[in-house]
């Protein structure tokens, strides 16, 4: 067997680790969770157990985190981030990253694994039937009751994983819902995750992951009939903070 095949073998075992690792994380900390979203209709609680898991199982699979930017967010005022997606790793490094709580919109078939959907339900994240336009639209309202709560959305606005890991076309739900809301857009930048764990198959190879964050766009003043520049100058912001 040659250097290559070795790897590629070792690559496997080590994102049979990372599946592994989730489900056992997620049988310890669901139980304690969905009590959490159960009880705490403030979303603290479930957000720390939201938090705790994704640092368990980066750090156990040896996922460094590497955040640029953070000091130019507001703790105690909510945003919309908008992020490109080159990986299903995306999604814990931004909340651990993150220092404040919040929320993701997501697809709802999501909302029917055991134990994991249950809770996204619960701790209400936004879940989207994207080929519902009526579903859609409850859901978007739905976010901007959150951001009035003071709990920050993620939105990719891509819709789904980069198939090559290159940027694709945004999207324009999460630039409506900002302009509706008046709420600021976060760009973020992730690199690094493509490499670790692409769309395709499941070799994982342990790295760094970067998180750059860009300055926060503000909406105010800006009309609906503007979501397309907006959404424009996101998006190439999102792809001249990647790391090259």
């Amino acid at each position: 067997m040659d250097a290559r095949n070795t790897f590629q073998f070792t690559a496997f075992l080590r994102g049979l680790l990372l599946i592994l690792s989730a489900a056992v994380y997620t049988a310890i900390l669901c139980p304690p969770a969905l009590a959490a979203c159960l009880l705490d209709p403030s979303g603290r609680w479930p957000s720390f157990f939201q938090r705790t898991w994704v640092n368990w199982l980066l750090r156990s699979n040896g996922i460094r985190l590497r955040p640029r930017g953070l000091e130019q967010l507001d703790k105690g005022q909510p945003y919309i981030l908008v992020s490109n997606h080159a990986s299903i790793l995306d999604i814990p490094g931004i909340i651990s990253a993150s220092p404040f709580p919040l929320r993701f919109v997501a697809k709802k078939s999501l909302g029917w694994f055991p134990l994991f959907g249950w809770f996204i339900s619960l701790a209400g994240h936004i879940l989207i039937d994207r080929n519902n336009a009526k579903s859609t639209l409850i859901s978007l309202k739905k976010a901007g009751a959150l951001l009035k709560k003071g709990i920050s959305i993620v939105v990719f606005p891509e819709g789904t994983r980069t198939p090559d890991g290159q940027v694709k076309n945004f999207k324009e739900g999460a630039f409506l819902l900002a302009l509706q809301s008046k709420a600021q857009i976060v760009p973020v930048s992730i690199s690094g995750t493509y490499k670790m764990l692409p769309r395709t198959g499941w070799c994982f190879r342990p790295g760094i992951m970067e998180l750059n964050i860009g300055e926060p766009v503000s909406t105010g003043g800006l009309s609906l009939r503007e979501a397309y520049p907006l959404r424009k100058k996101v998006r190439d912001t999102i792809i001249k903070n990647l790391k090259t």
